[in-house]
């Protein structure tokens, strides 16, 4: 079974404004939306949209903690664990002015002793035959030590640990020993304080490698991938179209990565099918 992890779930508030953004003045939106988002909520509903049953657990507090349940109500294959919290779920705004994306994200509430403990509880009963996402962004209270202590509890289990943006240094990374990490091409440069581009980008993947994370699934900016696996590296060209929207496109990409190799299939078909959720998403 694939379990998910999203510590700091958020409600996206989608709109666009009529015109150009203005400052110290009234702004007029539109096309207005809502989302129940959350880089683990995304790859449990990416995974149930292919048929792919997994256990979604997130802190969940107050009405917008009552949205993002109701939301995940009717994907089949979902089963939502929620850890009760104190407060509210963060909203994230996202702007569109003219082609241009504007972001503002909430702090989300505060984890104290009781919620961690519940985090942790949450997956006792993994096994050597489950997979634990751990994705996104820490809850205030829930820090690196804690998300280290979780896996090692997982690694006990022999549970397969696959960490995507947790917001770790590098180290921090190494020290949970996950099985595979999934990092975009910004975050691989900032982990290794360099520029990180096409032309060498093998030269990072072999310095993450040597610093002791030898499986990457990386998303690159230009919507291509690549997976490092120990010595192997395996490179998709995506096709050249325009996307509409890539927010949860590398969600995406994990989440089939993972559901594929779940059932068997080799890591370049993986990649493949991963690849093409991606494309629909973004």
């Amino acid at each position: 079974m694939i379990y998910t992890l999203t510590l700091n779930p958020a409600v996206d508030y989608y709109m666009e404004t009529a015109g150009e953004l203005k400052q110290n003045n009234v702004n007029r939106g539109k096309n207005e939306r809502f989302k129940a988002a959350g880089k683990g909520l995304n790859a449990s509903r990416d995974l149930s949209i292919m048929s792919i049953p997994s256990y979604a657990v997130a802190v969940l507090a107050g009405f917008t903690g009552a949205y993002i349940q109701d939301s995940f109500k009717d994907y089949p294959f979902i089963r939502l664990v929620p850890v009760k919290a104190h407060g509210n779920n963060r909203v994230n705004l996202k702007m569109y002015s003219e082609g241009e994306l504007t972001e503002v994200n909430g702090e989300g509430p505060y984890a104290d002793e009781f919620i961690r403990n519940d985090i942790l509880r949450a997956f006792e009963e993994t096994s050597k035959d489950d997979t634990v996402l751990i994705c996104g962004s820490l809850i205030r209270g829930f820090n690196a030590m804690l998300v280290q202590e979780l896996c090692e509890e997982l690694h006990e289990r022999g549970t397969t640990v696959v960490l995507d943006s947790v917001q770790l240094s590098l180290q921090q990374l190494c020290d949970c020993r996950p099985q595979l990490v999934r990092l975009t091409e910004k975050e691989l440069g900032a982990l290794l304080n360099m520029n990180v581009s096409t032309g060498n980008l093998k030269e990072a993947l072999v310095k993450i490698r040597e610093a002791g994370l030898p499986n990457i699934l990386l998303t690159i900016d230009s919507n291509d991938a690549a997976l490092m696996l120990g010595d192997q590296m395996y490179c998709l060209s995506q096709p050249k179209s325009r996307p509409v929207n890539k927010v949860g496109a590398g969600d995406a990409l994990l989440a089939a990565y993972i559901g594929k190799r779940t059932q068997g299939v080799g890591p370049a078909d993986a990649l493949r099918w991963a690849g093409a959720m991606a494309n629909a998403v973004a």
